[in-house]
């Protein structure tokens, strides 16, 4: 196939002429009095480094960016100049509702300092010496294969919407850049640990990937961060807690407490979006509520689809003789009632603890209770 061009520098005869002026030292500089803002920055904490919250002045700055993005649609850096003849990059989303967060430059300051090795991080040797009995190592060989499915579409998602956004939200991008390699290196790390198992990978879960399709194919920007960084991966997030808590080995312990620094970041944007779509545009709450309807429904029930949920009570209760299955159950809907705890905490932070009275998975979080109860378990 032939390559085109809106311009075929080769037979553009300006272009050429100023092409040979240039290499025998005709300089043009007329870049060198570029219409910019000058600035000087330096770190306000010179411990720290210079941050991006230092460069938060003028022109370069994001604190004052307007809501609409509507002069620069190309790849131009923020507060370059934009001369004619820059490409319309037609991006998506152009309304900073759409993206900001409070706090979007320091989570991706964190997620730069705070990277670790899969490959190194965690002690795979110790894992080669430890025999885990036959039940156990194919429970735990389940669950990381569904934690593997969770992690591998949780960075696809991200990354199909960065290219859509305006250039201008650099800082949600570069998060967004370091979500994609954090959750990379979690379906790498889960991966490893599966086939380290001796089981390899085991089944994976309709119903899971039902819910995680539906993740990535949100209609809009906001809409996907709702299902994922909000719900998605708060209810992960709490997965990761409980999983440690039950992880056969020191080693395991060790990995989930790697995956769950980087998850809570993941989780902290959610809500610090949805913090700053409430506060700025209150008339969305009516649309953000049937968003959670739909997230609610489907995220909930792929997280409960035999493939998950059984693996997870042999392991919470040891094994599959009557008295470990027993304690299992109780320990997975322990597990549960957080899960649906924390995500109503994280709405009510929000400004949304109306949602408490119209949820479906409310409704469910109480009947959790109330048999846990029945049962003679305390939760809390």
């Amino acid at each position: 196939m032939a390559y085109l061009s809106t311009i075929d520098f080769f037979e553009d005869q300006n272009f050429l002429d100023r092409w040979r002026r240039t290499l025998k030292g005709d300089l043009d500089l007329s870049w060198m009095h570029a219409q910019t803002e000058k600035v000087s920055v330096a770190p306000e904490n010179p411990r720290r480094g210079l941050t991006l919250r230092d460069l938060d002045t003028g022109s370069y700055g994001f604190t004052e960016l307007p809501e609409f993005q509507r002069q620069n649609r190309s790849f131009a850096p923020r507060g370059a100049e934009l001369p004619d003849g820059l490409p319309d990059l037609q991006a998506e989303v152009n309304q900073k509702g759409e993206v900001w967060a409070y706090n979007t430059e320091g989570y991706y300051e964190e997620a730069m300092t705070r990277q670790w090795n899969a490959t190194l991080d965690v002690p795979w040797a110790d894992l080669a010496k430890q025999e885990l009995p036959d039940d156990i190592s194919r429970a735990y060989a389940q669950l990381l294969t569904f934690l593997t499915e969770v992690e591998m579409i949780a960075t696809d998602v991200p990354a199909k919407w960065m290219g859509r956004l305006n250039n201008n939200f650099m800082e949600v991008k570069n998060f967004m850049a370091t979500q994609i390699m954090d959750e990379a290196r979690h379906a790498e790390v889960f991966r490893k640990r599966a086939l380290t198992t001796g089981y390899g990978l085991m089944k994976a879960s309709p119903p899971n990937e039902i819910s995680l399709k539906q993740i990535r194919d949100a209609d809009s920007f906001a809409e996907m961060s709702l299902s994922l960084h909000l719900i998605g991966e708060g209810f992960v997030l709490t997965l990761f807690r409980f999983s440690e808590y039950i992880a056969p080995t020191e080693a395991d312990k060790k990995m989930f407490r790697l995956v769950m620094q980087d998850e809570a970041r993941h989780v902290g944007y959610g809500v610090q979006h949805l913090k700053w779509v409430m506060r700025h545009f209150p008339e969305k709450r009516e649309v953000i509520h049937k968003h959670l309807d739909e997230a609610e429904n489907m995220i909930f029930s792929g997280g409960n689809g035999l493939e998950v949920t059984e693996p997870f009570i042999i392991l919470a209760g040891k094994g599959l003789k009557k008295e470990n299955i027993e304690q299992g159950c109780k320990i997975t809907a322990l597990f549960q009632l957080k899960q649906m705890e924390e995500y109503f905490e994280r709405l009510d932070k929000c400004g949304l603890g109306e949602r408490r009275k119209i949820s479906k998975l409310h409704n469910a979080m109480e009947l959790t209770r109330a048999s846990l109860q029945e049962a003679g378990v305390r939760a809390g």
